[in-house]
C-alpha cells in the first residue's frame, strides 16, 4: 500500500507541476485619467492567481502643462538652452557697406532699428508660444484644448523656419543690422573727420550712441528670437514625451499599487517647487499558488468499535457458566489531519468563497490523532467552502477481532471449569469513512495576507 500511495502522490506532484507551469501571466489594465479630478480606474479582480502582467494606460492628458511620471519618480530636468545660430554674429560681421557721409550712417542705423522693431513685433505677434501655455492655466480637462495647442505650435514652427531661413525675412534684417553695425564702426573715424573739428566731439558722441542703441537692438532680437526657439523645441519635445502604455511584470506574493505624479509645467519646464500631486490605484495582490490543503477535523468510520469479553448468562436456567458477548459498540469516530493535493490546478487564495473547480475531487492522505502510527486514511477531498473540506474514501485502521467462540456462545472453560476469556487477535480492517476538516493551511496564508 505504501508503495501505490508513494507512486500515486509523485504522478500527482507532477501532474500538479505541468499544469502550474502551462499558466500564463494575468493581465490588468489600470488607466489614469486626467482632468478636473484626476483619478486612476482599475479593471478586473483585485486577486491574481500568481504573476501579473499590468498595463498601465492614460487618458486626457496633455504633456504640454504636465508631466506624469510612473511609481512616483522625479520628473526629467528640463535641458539647457540651446546655442542661439547667430552666436557671435556681432564680432564676426564683415562691415561691407560704404556711406558718403555720416548723415548716411545715421540714416542706415535708423533704417535698421526700425527693421528690427518690426521683426521683433512681428516675432512676439506671431512666432509666441505663451498663449500655449497660458491655456494650461484654465482648461480643464487639459486634454481639451491639446489639438488647438498642437496646431498652434504648428504655425509656429513653420513661420520661425521660413523667418529664419538662409534667405528669409528676419535672417536678412539680423545680417544687414549686424552689417551695418561693423561697417560704422570701421568707417567712425573718417566719418567724423570729415565734419569740422569743432563739430566732430559731439557727432562721435552721437554717432557713439547710435551704434550701442543699434548694438542693443540687435542683441534684445537675438535674445528675443532664441527664446522663441528654445519654447518651441520644449513645445516639441513635451508633445514627444506624450505618456504611453506601459506594461510590468510582477511576481506572485506582492502587494502591487500604482502611483501616478502629476507635475504642473511652466512653460513646458518643471519649475523648482512646482505644484506636484501624486494618485494612487487601489492594491492588488499576487497570490502564490497552493499545491496542497493542509486540514483536521473529525471523522466517521462506517464500522463500528468492537471489544468482546463475558458477562453472566441470565435465561432462568442453571449450571450455565457465562456467555462471549460484545462489550464495546461504540460510533467509530476520530480526529484526522488530512493532506491533499490540488491536481486539478493550483489553488488561490482570493476573494471568492466558491469556484466550480472545488467540487473535482482531489487525492488526500491522513494520519490519525487517535491512532497516529495504527490508522492511515487514503481517499478524495473537495471543498464546497472555501476553508471547508469533505473527504470520502478508506479507512485502514488496526482493530480486534474475535477468533473463538462466537459473540453469544458459551465462553471455554479451563480443567477447572474456570471460565477463559474469548480469543482475539489484532488485525487491519480497511473500511469506508466520511470527514469533515478545516483547512488550517488556508487561514493561516488567510491571516498572512491581512497584515
Amino acid at each position: 500500500m505504501k508503495s501505490w500511495l508513494a507512486a500515486s502522490l509523485l504522478v500527482t506532484s507532477i501532474a500538479a507541476a505541468a499544469t502550474s507551469a502551462a499558466q500564463s501571466n494575468e493581465k490588468r489594465i489600470v488607466v489614469f485619467r486626467d482632468g478636473l479630478v484626476p483619478r486612476i480606474e482599475p479593471s478586473g479582480e483585485r486577486y491574481v492567481h500568481g504573476a501579473l502582467d499590468l498595463e498601465i494606460q492614460f487618458a486626457d492628458t496633455n504633456p504640454l502643462c504636465f508631466a506624469y511620471t510612473i511609481d512616483d519618480d522625479v520628473p526629467p530636468q528640463p535641458s539647457a538652452p540651446a546655442a542661439s545660430r547667430f552666436e557671435g554674429a556681432l564680432s564676426s560681421g564683415q562691415g561691407s557697406l560704404v556711406f558718403s557721409d555720416v548723415d548716411a550712417a545715421f540714416a542706415a542705423i535708423d533704417a535698421r532699428m526700425q527693421e528690427l522693431g518690426t521683426l521683433s513685433m512681428e516675432a512676439v505677434a506671431k512666432g509666441s508660444l505663451d498663449d500655449v501655455w497660458d491655456t494650461c492655466l484654465w482648461t480643464d480637462p487639459p486634454a481639451k484644448m491639446l489639438a488647438v495647442q498642437k496646431r498652434r505650435i504648428a504655425e509656429v514652427d513653420a513661420l520661425i523656419k521660413s523667418r529664419l531661413a538662409d534667405n528669409g525675412a528676419w535672417t536678412r534684417v539680423l545680417v544687414s543690422s549686424i552689417d551695418t553695425l561693423a561697417s560704422v564702426r570701421r568707417r567712425a573715424d573718417a566719418l567724423v573727420s570729415a565734419k569740422p573739428t569743432d563739430l566732430q566731439p559731439p557727432v562721435r558722441r552721437r554717432l557713439q550712441e547710435s551704434t550701442t542703441e543699434l548694438e542693443r537692438y540687435v542683441v534684445a532680437s537675438f535674445t528675443l528670437l532664441q527664446r522663441l526657439q528654445q519654447d518651441l523645441e520644449d513645445a516639441h519635445i513635451r508633445l514627444a514625451s506624450m505618456p504611453t502604455t506601459v506594461t510590468r511584470t510582477y511576481e506572485p506574493g506582492q502587494r502591487v499599487v500604482v502611483k501616478v505624479r502629476r507635475t504642473r509645467l511652466q512653460k513646458g519646464k518643471v519649475a523648482p517647487g512646482a505644484e506636484s500631486v501624486v494618485f494612487s490605484s487601489q492594491a492588488f495582490r499576487t497570490l502564490v499558488p497552493i499545491l496542497f490543503d493542509i486540514g483536521i477535523g473529525p471523522s466517521i468510520t462506517f464500522k463500528n468499535m468492537q471489544e468482546y469479553g463475558l458477562t453472566q448468562r441470565v435465561d432462568g436456567k442453571q449450571g450455565h457458566g457465562p456467555n462471549v458477548t460484545r462489550t464495546r459498540d461504540d460510533l467509530n469516530a476520530d480526529v484526522l489531519v488530512s493532506m491533499s493535493m490540488y491536481v486539478w490546478g493550483s489553488r488561490y487564495l482570493d476573494d471568492q468563497l466558491f469556484r466550480w473547480q472545488q467540487l473535482l475531487p482531489r487525492p488526500m492522505v491522513g494520519i490519525s490523532l487517535g491512532q497516529p502510527f495504527e490508522s492511515i486514511y487514503v481517499g478524495g477531498q473537495i471543498d464546497p467552502i472555501q476553508f471547508l473540506d469533505i473527504s470520502v474514501g478508506a479507512r485502514a485502521y488496526s482493530t480486534e477481532f474475535l477468533l473463538a467462540p462466537d459473540a453469544g456462545q458459551p465462553a471455554y472453560t479451563d480443567a477447572n471449569g474456570v471460565a477463559q476469556e474469548p480469543a482475539t487477535r489484532k488485525g487491519v480492517s480497511t473500511q469506508m469513512f466520511v470527514a469533515l476538516t478545516f483547512s488550517t493551511d488556508l487561514v493561516h496564508r488567510w491571516i498572512a495576507m491581512s497584515f
